[in-house]
């Protein structure tokens, strides 16, 4: 493409010049002036108190005023606070649909969820970049690339914002890890801030007009983040424009008055740092005003009032609780974000003519996998991925066996002495010892359970609770068994009287064993005591025959076909945390135990992110990742398995073959300093893998489909549309014989010189295209200035970088099917502004930092001064000068008014 000289658009030089920076629309003067009139009127008390929450998750009420108090719930999938509700997948699922549009259904469905239980704000979505595979809220989060990241968490924002329920983005910002997260800081330059860390919480702003910003855990540079006035303040709020409220994370507030002035508005959960008695002191003691705790009022007002709380029911009894309209969402959401990785020999989709027997293994195969900490939402119900395979499966006539390891004794387990009824009474309680009366019986006829979210048992508490099985066993032959209890917190085995397992404390998972003889004809007593003491709860109880070490082959064998359902959950994934980089070390034990069988293997891998696999993966036939996929995955999986739903996920983030190959490998822990240095800047993700040329196992972007897509027809031209530079269009086509969707996914990298490192390619666009075999279509991308730009820390702005680009279209980052260039010839407002400084208007134009500037014609009766991008910086009045002692270096514009007219004027701090 020829080289073209693009001209952006400055502010017009007239009276339209005179306009606020970006402000949000739901922040209008007269929202304003309301939040102002009830101000006035509050007491001090109701002032120095309204600025923490209380129960919780509530802002204070006061009555008198008007005032309602503001439920809030945790997120980001799925309303978790108020009891069982649709649980969605997670994030990084939503993510790797690659489909904003699914992104905003997501957040509508979630809004429906909100209303039916007087939820105002839900505190989601989570934005945080993936840097290494490690992190325990990883699921939370939307990947490794700000532009995708930012895209995403937008439609989500608007869904949520649009069927009226406030969302909340955190975590402001650079919380990457776990462990030791209250206490660690994020060390990172400027630049890196502003083009990796920053896009999704500014897009959410600018783009979605989000209400609430929660600041994070950590440290930012040696700052805590909820007392950082560079961040809260001249980034958030002077830069972004942003008019809502800033919250700090439950408990990530540490000192009162930094909080006070540097820009945090409301502590939650409560007054715990900024309460009463200590903000009275501070108040006498002259290091806080009440101004500033005045201006913290006004935007938690402001934004309630905006979001129109004041003045509506929040919920909405109409809404069932349990939705069958979002639990299909959910579903949807399921089986767009699922990724297929490998398919040798076109092992998938399931044929149902060559398979009748399938054989599942796996530890997530029973369970409701999912992520833990306070994003994890309990279900009312959940469909297991070995539930979903085997009804589909069944339907097919298809046989569907689940193949433990060991033995789980269904056969000989029955509920009381003298019953024919399969399985061990159980009766929960809602203590830890047993004790009382239990408020769920039922029977279960094996004891292999990982509630990740509490039991799925109806009246018992998520946590702290206790189960007691009891019936007998009838052994069908003579032998030794020795039985195996595996469990987290405790648990305990008693067989006819006698306590031969006693682990009844609290603990993390371990496995105990006791083998005795028993005879055939015979019952024996058993009972199983467990209880949980919070967080993940599992429990399992198996046996084995003497002789029966060849049980699990012998089982698989049978098979046509293994599913392994594997992977992490909430007990080894889950926040204030850092998971393993492999998968748990009795599930790989148990994939390469099955893989000795000569039958085929297809895996199912749940988990936030990647997991080491060089020691399975090669055996694997084919392989698909689930993520976190809610309550309907195992449909959803299902359904993908057979062909049902043709895959069309694409990976969020690079799946590296090793965690030493990571850009980031040599500065994520803080080997003690409590100091974290973001060393690899920018050249995280698939930017570090492609500076290093790294080999990776799968590259951001990937995934494959059971059809098979052709582009072409690459053009490359101007826009139009004064919003963008260049547009970018190509024809794509479905090769295959049956329907499917593509991404196709646009990036650019800078050739040549630059001032500054530019990454090989960047994600500066992307379309997902759905498509009936042999269909065409013909897509055009769009690019503004920002695809071509990067963050001048000395101009403290985005910069257009002019020269040659490679613009590359493609199905991943390593994956370019078509390639062209083009030339960027940008003439900048900084520039613009500097040839403009000969006008006379200002003397001198051009002056160093504390300089006065005179103008030219005189004294003004009212003086602004605007930075380039039309955010007003100050307003005066009676000014014959302009001082610059507190304008930071770069290209500014004045209005100024003389004898009722309006002059303008440009110059430039040095």
């Amino acid at each position: 493409m020829k080289s073209r000289r693009y001209k952006l658009p400055l502010i017009a030089l007239s009276l339209s010049l005179a306009l606020p920076a970006f402000s949000q629309s739901w922040f209008t003067p007269e929202v304003e002036k309301r939040a102002e009139d009830i101000l006035k009127n509050m007491t001090v008390k109701e002032r120095l108190t309204y600025i923490g929450g209380i129960d919780w998750m509530y802002t204070r009420a006061i009555p008198r005023l008007n005032v309602p108090a503001i439920k809030m719930s945790d997120g980001p999938q799925g309303v978790g606070t108020w009891g069982a509700s649709t649980a969605y997948p997670c994030d990084l699922l939503l993510a790797a649909t690659w489909n904003p549009d699914m992104a905003y259904a997501f957040g509508a469905a979630l809004a429906q969820d909100c209303k039916a239980r007087g939820v105002n704000i839900l505190l989601g979505p989570a934005v945080n970049i993936a840097r290494a595979p490690f992190c325990g809220r990883n699921f939370e989060y939307m990947g490794e690339d700000p532009f995708l990241t930012a895209t995403t968490s937008t439609g989500y924002i608007k869904g949520l914002q649009e069927n009226g329920v406030m969302g909340v983005i955190k975590h402001f910002t650079a919380n990457f890890q776990e462990y030791d997260r209250n206490y660690v800081s994020s060390n990172i330059d400027e630049r890196t801030l502003h083009e990796i860390y920053f896009p999704a919480f500014k897009s959410a702003v600018q783009n979605a007009e989000v209400g609430a910003v929660m600041s994070s855990y950590n440290l930012l540079n040696g700052v805590w983040t909820t007392e950082n006035p560079w961040l809260l303040k001249e980034v958030l709020r002077e830069q972004w424009g942003f008019n809502g409220l800033v919250m700090s994370d439950w408990g990530s507030t540490h000192n009162c008055v930094p909080a006070v002035k540097n820009g945090l508005d409301l502590e939650m959960a409560g007054n715990e740092i900024e309460n009463e008695e200590a903000l009275r002191h501070y108040l006498e003691t002259g290091e806080i005003n009440m101004s500033e705790i005045d201006l913290k009022v006004k935007h938690i007002l402001q934004t309630m009032i905006g979001f129109g709380f004041f003045d509506k029911e929040q919920l909405d009894p109409s809404i069932p609780l349990d939705n069958p309209e979002t639990a299909k969402a959910a579903l949807e959401i399921s089986r767009e974000g699922i990724v297929l990785l490998k398919n040798e020999s076109n092992i998938l989709p399931l044929n149902a003519n060559t398979i009748k027997n399938i054989a599942v293994i796996g530890n997530n195969a029973t369970i409701y996998a999912a992520g833990g900490g306070s994003g994890l939402v309990r279900p009312f119900h959940y469909v297991s991925y070995f539930d979903g395979l085997k009804k589909l499966a069944n339907e097919k006539g298809i046989n569907v066996t689940l193949v433990d390891l060991y033995d789980h004794m269904e056969d000989v387990l029955y509920t009381a002495a003298g019953s024919n009824e399969h399985g061990l009474k159980a009766e929960f309680y809602n203590n830890e010892n047993l004790s009382g009366t239990p408020v769920t019986t039922r029977v279960d006829s094996r004891i292999n359970f990982e509630w990740t979210s509490g039991p799925d048992a109806a009246n018992v508490e998520k946590n702290y609770f206790s189960v007691k099985w009891t019936g007998e066993i009838r052994p069908q032959e003579t032998s030794n068994y020795t039985f195996i209890v595996k469990g987290d917190d405790g648990f305990r085995l008693i067989l006819d009287g006698k306590t031969v397992i006693d682990e009844f404390k609290s603990g993390s998972t371990r496995e105990k064993r006791y083998t005795m003889k028993m005879e055939a004809g015979k019952a024996y007593k058993i009972q199983l005591d467990y209880f949980q003491g919070g967080g993940g709860a599992c429990i399992d109880l198996a046996w084995l025959k003497d002789g029966d070490e060849n049980r699990f082959q012998n089982e698989l064998d049978k098979a046509d076909i293994i599913v392994a359902f594997i992977g992490h959950n909430s007990s080894s994934e889950a926040e204030a945390g850092e998971r393993s980089f492999g998968l748990p070390q009795d599930v790989k034990d148990l994939v390469l135990a099955a893989q000795k069988s000569s039958k085929p293997m297809i895996g199912v891998v749940n988990a936030g992110g990647n997991v080491e696999m060089q020691d399975w993966e090669p055996k694997m036939k084919g392989l698909l990742w689930g993520w976190y996929g809610g309550q309907e995955a195992g449909t959803a999986m299902a359904e993908v398995l057979f062909g049902e739903y043709n895959p069309s996920g694409k990976l969020p983030v690079t799946f590296e073959k090793r965690w030493e190959d990571n850009p980031c490998y040599n500065s994520y822990y803080d080997n003690g300093t409590k100091q974290v240095n973001f060393t690899e800047g920018i050249m995280m993700g698939y930017r570090g893998y492609d500076k290093a040329g790294t080999e990776v196992q799968y590259p951001f972007g990937f995934g494959l489909s059971y059809t098979t897509f052709n582009l072409s027809d690459m053009q490359i031209t101007e826009s139009s549309d004064d919003k963008y530079l260049v547009e970018v269009s190509c024809k794509i086509k479905n090769t295959g014989k049956v329907a499917g969707a593509e991404v196709i996914q646009l990036y650019v990298g800078k050739n040549g010189s630059s001032p500054v490192e530019r990454p090989i390619r960047e994600l500066k666009g992307y379309q997902k295209v759905y498509l009936e075999p042999e269909e065409e279509k013909f897509v055009t991308l769009y690019l503004s200035k920002d695809a071509f730009s990067y963050y001048d820390v000395n101009r403290k702005n985005f910069v257009v970088d002019n020269g040659e680009y490679n613009i590359e279209l493609g199905f991943s980052s390593r994956d370019i099917k078509l390639k062209d260039q083009t030339q960027i010839n940008v003439v900048s407002a900084i520039d613009e502004a500097r040839q403009d400084t000969e006008k006379g208007n200002l003397i001198p134009s051009v002056v160093k930092q504390g300089e006065i500037i005179r103008i030219a014609q005189g004294c003004a009766s009212e003086l602004n001064i605007f930075d380039l991008t039309g955010q007003m910086l100050l307003k005066q009045i009676d000014k014959c000068t302009i001082d610059t002692s507190y304008l930071k270096k770069g290209a500014y514009l004045a209005l100024y008014k003389i004898d009722e007219k309006f002059h303008t004027g440009k110059f430039i701090v040095e």
